[in-house]
C-alpha cells in the first residue's frame, strides 16, 4: 500500500470525526420521531436529532410547523445525561480525528511506517466502540432526561419501527440511526484495509 493511499485513508478518517463534531444537525447520530394520525383527522409529527452539541426538535401539524434547538448544558433544560453521553462521545470523536491525522502524516512524510498498523488498530477499535456506545447508551440517556419511551409504553432502544393503535386514533414510532452513525463505519472500513492491504487486492 502506497504512502499516498495512507495518507488520504488518514485525511478521510479525520474528516469523519470533524464532520460529526463540527456537522451540526446535518450530520446528527440518531432520530427518534412520532406520527400521530387522531381519529378526526388531525395529523402531526415530532422529530428529535442528535447532534454533537444539540438536540434538534422539529414538530409538523395543523398549526404552524416550528423547529427548535436545544443544547445539552443549556441550564434551563434538564439534559444531563444527554450531556454527559455526548462529552464521552465527542472524545472519542476527537480521538478518531487524532489517529486520521496520525496516519495522514506518515502517508505524508513516509516514516514511522511500522506503526501504520497500531494506529490503524485503535482507529478500528474507536470505530468500533464509538458504534456500540451509542447503540446502546444514547437511548438509555434520551430516556432518562425525558422519559418519551415510558409516555408511550415503550422500552428504550435504539432501532424501533412500530405501529400501534392508541385511544383516539394511530401512532407510529420510529427510531433509526442518522447520517453521522455512519461515519465511524467508513473509518472502520478504512482501518480495516490499512491492518490487512490485501482485503484491497
Amino acid at each position: 500500500m502506497g504512502d499516498a493511499t495512507i495518507k488520504n485513508f488518514g485525511v478521510v478518517i479525520a474528516i469523519c470525526g470533524a464532520l460529526f463534531v463540527f456537522g451540526g444537525q446535518t450530520f446528527a447520530i440518531w432520530s427518534f420521531g412520532l406520527e400521530v394520525d387522531l381519529d378526526d383527522g388531525d395529523e402531526s409529527s415530532l422529530t428529535f436529532l442528535f447532534g454533537a452539541e444539540e438536540l434538534y426538535l422539529e414538530f409538523d401539524g395543523d398549526d404552524a410547523p416550528y423547529d427548535n434547538d436545544v443544547k445539552y448544558d443549556d441550564d434551563d433544560e434538564d439534559l444531563d445525561d444527554l450531556e454527559d453521553f455526548f462529552a464521552n462521545l465527542k472524545l472519542m470523536f476527537y480521538a478518531l480525528i487524532g489517529c486520521g491525522i496520525g496516519l495522514a502524516y506518515i502517508g505524508n512524510s513516509g516514516g514511522n511506517m511500522e506503526s501504520i498498523p497500531t494506529i490503524a488498530g485503535v482507529t478500528a477499535l474507536l470505530s468500533v466502540v464509538i458504534m456500540a456506545y451509542t447503540f446502546t447508551s444514547l437511548p438509555e440517556a434520551f430516556e432518562e432526561d425525558t422519559e418519551m419511551f415510558e409516555n408511550i409504553d415503550e422500552d428504550p432502544s435504539f432501532f424501533v419501527n412500530k405501529e400501534r393503535d392508541d385511544d383516539g386514533g394511530d401512532i407510529h414510532l420510529k427510531a433509526m440511526p442518522h447520517v453521522g452513525f455512519f461515519l465511524p463505519v467508513v473509518s472502520l472500513t478504512l482501518a480495516g484495509l490499512l491492518i490487512n492491504p490485501r482485503l484491497m487486492d
